[in-house]
């Protein structure tokens, strides 16, 4: 997230919180042939710029425009993971509005098109300029990708907390409103799909068809996008709608030496940082703010009563209270306990107003809350 100043009439105004977003734009027909003369140029000048990484400025590349060239050492030359390019991506930094121009009725990009204006109409207001465009072509079509910011809205005054727990098996995630006692289950069963991906992949292996193997991995990442952007939507848009803070497990050290779950994390293929990340932006969009507490035994802690048993499977029953509960549902009711505990100690015992900064302190074992918002 940035932060921006908008002016009207030589007026420094408020600032404004800005995210960037995306969208994607079709590029006509009569401009297609343009980029289809520059990609050939662009993919041998990348090429050398990886096999000499000294040349690192656009005068050794005359071959095609400067914009170009200088875009291309940022993404492709200065990448030190980048080895090879097998499909080019044709980079234009904006250069805050001299190299790519916000114009009525679309975008106008002067190094390749001159006075031509790509049409183009973003579904939400755009702060600024136009920080960087990129061309790629999918099934023989030519698509542009632009980068702008966006404001935020303002935050929200919150009134509690939704938990939610990320799953590997059952569903994507749970959510448990803290307030309310509601839960919602959502998403697909990540250790089904993973099954049936897993079987798919080591069919193709065993018959060698690489090709289709890398499409039916491709399809997975797809899949797993999608089911995580449903999944964040409707966290977000249930914590907006009811001025809720959303409460995460922190996760960022489940793979490190000496942690115990280390070796069933490893063989997790589901994107859970990915899940995190989508909420985190969905998120800052509208204002809600998302915590981060620590995941000690919120499986294993009675929601109740709090005390601590190991589950059987999916079902949870305290020994010794008797509750009875879904084992995701009850890990979600603790997530949310903890985060809503830990506001109330930095925040006097009010959960109207949320820190917009690093709660703090740990709260329960070893990590420390965070706070993204």
């Amino acid at each position: 997230m940035t932060t921006e100043l908008r002016a009207e009439n030589d007026v420094v105004a408020e600032p404004v919180h800005t995210m960037a977003r995306c969208i994607k734009i079709r590029i006509p027909d009569e401009l297609c042939h343009t980029l289809d003369a520059l990609y050939p140029k662009a993919l041998d000048t990348a090429r050398g710029m990886l096999k000499d990484r000294s040349l690192s400025s656009s005068k050794y590349w005359k071959d095609i425009p400067c914009v170009v060239a200088k875009s291309l050492i940022t993404k492709y030359q200065r990448n030190p993971k980048c080895r090879d390019i097998k499909s080019l991506v044709i980079p234009i930094c904006g250069d805050k509005g001299k190299q790519v121009k916000l114009v009525d009725g679309g975008i106008r990009v002067p190094a390749l098109f001159k006075k031509v204006v790509i049409p183009a109409k973003f579904p939400w207001p755009v702060v600024g300029h136009i920080r960087q465009v990129e061309f790629f072509k999918r099934d023989g079509q030519w698509l542009m990708s632009a980068c702008v910011n966006t404001p935020c809205e303002p935050p929200i005054v919150v009134t509690g907390v939704v938990g939610v727990d990320r799953n590997s098996v059952g569903n994507v995630a749970v959510m448990a409103d803290v307030q309310t006692g509601k839960v919602l289950k959502l998403g697909i069963d990540p250790a089904g799909t993973k099954r049936c991906f897993r079987g798919r992949r080591g069919n193709l292996q065993r018959e060698a068809k690489n090709a289709l193997l890398v499409k039916v991995k491709r399809k997975q990442s797809r899949r797993m996008t999608y089911e995580n952007h449903r999944a964040s939507r409707t966290v977000v848009d249930y914590a907006a709608t009811h001025c809720r803070a959303i409460v995460l497990e922190d996760l960022s050290t489940v793979r490190s030496k000496g942690s115990k779950i280390r070796r069933y994390s490893e063989k997790n293929q589901w994107a859970f940082a990915q899940l995190a990340m989508f909420v985190e932006y969905k998120a800052a969009l509208r204002g809600v703010p998302v915590l981060y507490v620590d995941p000690a035994y919120t499986s294993q802690r009675c929601s109740r009563c709090g005390h601590i048993q190991k589950p059987n499977g999916k079902r949870y029953e305290c020994a010794s209270c008797g509750h009875k509960e879904h084992r995701d549902a009850n890990a979600a009711f603790n997530i949310g306990r903890l985060g809503a505990e830990v506001v109330r100690a930095s925040g006097g015992g009010s959960l109207s107003v949320l820190p917009s900064g690093s709660i703090g302190g740990p709260y329960a074992g070893k990590e420390p809350t965070r706070c993204v918002g």
